[in-house]
């Protein structure tokens, strides 16, 4: 039991053990699963200082139910345990049900939300759900490139001074709504608590050299420790996979979900082939997008298995078109072992030559396509720029 606001007595109701769902700040999918879900228990991630506002469209039976947060915390490194943070009134606005609460959590977490009606789980319909969030921090961001192993011994069409050049001005060009100021260059191997792990003179391997696919703890690299670290390894250990980033990571600070990984090769059945100056930067560019709340214009059946959102077809915004023909191909269709979430130029390649001209979609040129495609990417939408800001602004750095 516990005291509501008013000094009446509420029963508490937690999160139901096997929630799987959900929503991130100011995403715009459709995210119908998380709404179906929302009244048993939805995860959310929440972040230091944020003003956050949950809505969803008005039961005309019902009144706005209570909604009650919980913090989502590990007990002993094991199980998830689940904390009442506050239970919260709603309110009806615009024909919507509105709840309005502020995170004052020191780090990013994981909160849970329930509704709450007449001492049971609210009964009524919970539709078009949206999770907006509002930060305190800088539009600004710094880059950190890290390279790790002997990357520039073996890479030989471009140079690291080349690299770094193209990825500042690549990503000034595309994110355009935040100022990006600086980009830093440092190497794993003279990291100074953990650099010994990193020999200076061995190809480094995401996910085979160490477990750890995303090299997480080179994140928050000492000296730059808000700047946004980029990861740069010899190649990853995924078929056809260039580059890697967390969906909605959007951690600075170091730890898990704090890095964007990609690699100066990639891994095919053709054996360990270079990447193009071009097709790197493009990578990076991509999977920062995903870092800072971007979804793919078009989603793969991949996305849609790694998220179980099966409604998330695209990524909700009104000003980036929609592939159709590419959910009818076969690579919309391939299962989640046979290719990941992102997937890059060769896969172009083959389907331009089978199904359908992957150049034709018309959101090929889009940053957030999911194929590199020959034509490359060029633009960022006015609605995923708003949001790139929006997230930089929750996020602490």
């Amino acid at each position: 039991m516990a005291c509501s606001e008013d000094g009446e007595e509420e029963i508490t109701l937690y999160p139901e053990s096997d929630t799987s769902f959900r929503l991130f700040p100011n995403d715009l999918a459709n995210n119908d699963s998380a709404a179906a879900h929302l009244a048993e228990g939805v995860l959310m991630t929440v972040h230091p200082g944020g003003s956050y506002q949950l809505s969803f469209d008005k039961d005309e039976l019902k009144k706005p139910p209570q909604m009650q947060l919980f913090r989502i915390y590990r007990d002993n490194r094991i199980n998830y345990r689940a904390r009442k943070v506050r239970t919260v009134k709603g309110y009806t606005q615009n024909n919507r049900f509105v709840y309005e609460f502020n995170c004052e959590e020191n780090d990013v977490s994981l909160w849970a939300v329930t509704l709450a009606e007449d001492g049971d789980y609210y009964k009524g319909k919970t539709s078009n759900v949206r999770l907006v969030g509002e930060g305190i921090y800088s539009n600004h961001l710094s880059l950190n490139l890290i390279v790790v192993g002997n990357v520039f011994d073996r890479v030989k069409n471009f140079t690291l001074e080349e690299l770094s050049q193209s990825i500042l001005k690549s990503f000034r060009k595309a994110y355009t709504s935040i100022t990006v100021d600086t980009l830093y260059v440092n190497y794993a191997h003279m990291h100074p608590t953990i650099g010994k792990s990193y020999p200076k003179d061995e190809p480094w391997i995401a996910g085979s050299s160490s477990p750890d696919v995303m090299v997480s703890e080179l994140g928050g690299f000492p000296g730059v420790e808000n700047a946004l670290d980029l990861v740069l390894v010899n190649h990853i250990d995924v078929d056809r996979v260039m580059g890697y980033s967390g969906l909605f990571s959007g951690n600075l600070k170091g730890g898990e979900g704090s890095t964007v990984v990609f690699g100066a090769y990639v891994k095919t059945d053709e054996g360990i082939i270079p990447v193009t100056l071009n097709e790197l930067v493009s990578t990076i560019v991509h999977e920062t997008g995903h870092f800072l709340g971007l979804r793919h214009t078009t989603a793969v059946k991949a996305d849609l298995q790694t998220a179980g959102d099966y409604s998330n077809k695209d990524d909700g915004f009104e000003d980036t078109p929609y592939c159709h023909a590419l959910e009818k191909s076969s690579l919309y269709k391939k299962a989640i072992e046979d290719i990941p979430t992102d997937i890059y130029g060769l896969w172009g390649n083959s389907i331009a030559k089978g199904i359908f001209d992957v150049n034709m979609c018309p959101d090929a040129n889009n940053y957030m396509f999911p194929l590199l495609t020959s034509s490359g990417y060029e633009s960022l939408s006015e609605q995923q720029l708003e949001t790139i800001e929006k997230n930089l602004r929750l996020f602490p750095h």
